[in-house]
């Protein structure tokens, strides 16, 4: 009798992983690699919404956690995920400016906006200066993911195969996975809920989003943010993230001729030296229609639980909000409501 079954495994997956762990559970991962998301959104972390200067909701208070989550992960696979990057975001007006002020003296927003600084940066003209984001940066998220699969092979916990939905029998005490019996069942699939008959009632939209990898001579030590982010791939030197895009119709992960043209035009206006795109890839973002994290159990089963739709923040969403579902499926603590999937629920 295994105590949970986990179902997916990006970054929302990985961070119920280390609750079970950290709580000495019983359990086995089904993950088949089908969604993409986590792997292609690059593993920035980042509170601040820098297209309209204002906090991203919970991204403050959550951050230190999922910090301390990734160093935990660090020690216990001995490898190097957090990677502290400034942001620098482009200013483009005399009223950018002046916006950047007011919001760099607002409460939480003062902890990571900087003055306004006009530092060069190769082969990025600007003229207006760029505003600077502190303590932010990337999780190398498939380094981090790749370590944790192959501990979980290695240990037997690991079944590389699609999870068969009409293979699993719910009682009221256990659920019954083909030749695997399990107290509870988490399914942490992202943009894939939608194959699964016990949620896809939720309203999980799903942003399709793409990105480019490109190699250039210009030496850019920033994550730099103007219509398109360039950020330093901190697996290679020399190559660097460009994105993204996004795509409310489109649900495939298939890399699009237009996405690519896209980035390389808005790449171009902000890049002012050559560069060769080198990799673009694609996925699913599990976005909701009101920009809040799908976390709970199922109105009939309370031994089926979900964790999902964390948007474009899921590296500072994930780890608390894994942390917010184990307590509530395991000790009966009540969820958040702006989380809790019951807010979705018909009267």
């Amino acid at each position: 009798m295994y105590d949970y079954i986990l179902v997916g495994f990006g970054v929302a997956g990985f961070s119920f992983m280390q609750q079970l762990e950290e709580n000495r559970q019983n359990f086995i991962v089904f993950d088949n690699q089908s969604q993409q998301s986590t792997r292609i959104a690059g593993g920035m972390f980042n509170p601040i919404i820098l297209k309209r200067f204002t906090p991203a909701w919970q991204a403050a208070e959550m951050l230190p956690y999922a910090l301390l989550q990734f160093q935990k992960a660090e020690l216990a696979y001995q490898n190097k995920y957090i990677h502290y990057i400034d942001i620098y975001r482009k200013l483009t007006s005399v009223e950018e400016q002046n916006n950047w002020v007011v919001a760099s003296d607002k409460p939480v927003m003062r902890d990571f906006m900087q003055p306004i600084s006009f530092e060069k940066i190769d082969g990025i003209a600007a003229p207006f200066g760029f505003g600077i984001l502190k303590g932010t940066g990337i999780v190398n998220v498939n380094r981090l993911l790749d370590d944790a699969l192959y501990g979980l092979q290695q240990t037997g916990k690991l079944r590389k195969e699609k999870f068969d939905y009409s293979q699993l029998q719910i009682t009221s005490d256990f659920v019954q996975y083909k030749d695997i019996k399990a107290r509870k069942i988490v399914f942490a699939e992202g943009y894939g809920l939608h194959h699964n008959p016990f949620f896809n009632h939720l309203p999980l939209m799903g942003t399709k989003g793409e990105m480019l990898m490109i190699e250039t001579d210009a030496e850019i030590p920033y994550i730099v943010k103007s219509n398109v982010f360039i950020a330093p791939n901190v697996a290679k030197k020399g190559q660097y993230y460009v994105g993204a895009t996004y795509n409310w119709e489109d649900k495939t992960n298939t890399p699009t001729a237009e996405a690519r043209k896209h980035l390389k035009e808005k790449l171009g206006q902000l890049l002012q030296k050559p560069f060769k795109i080198v990799l673009q890839k694609a996925g699913i973002r599990p976005t909701v229609i009101d920009r809040r994290p799908l976390v709970g159990v199922h109105p009939n089963y309370n031994n089926l639980g979900v964790l999902n739709g964390m948007g474009t923040r899921g590296v500072i969403l994930a780890p608390t909000t894994a942390k917010q579902l184990f307590k509530h499926m395991t000790f009966g603590m009540p969820l958040p409501k702006e989380i809790d999937i019951k807010r979705f629920e018909k009267n």
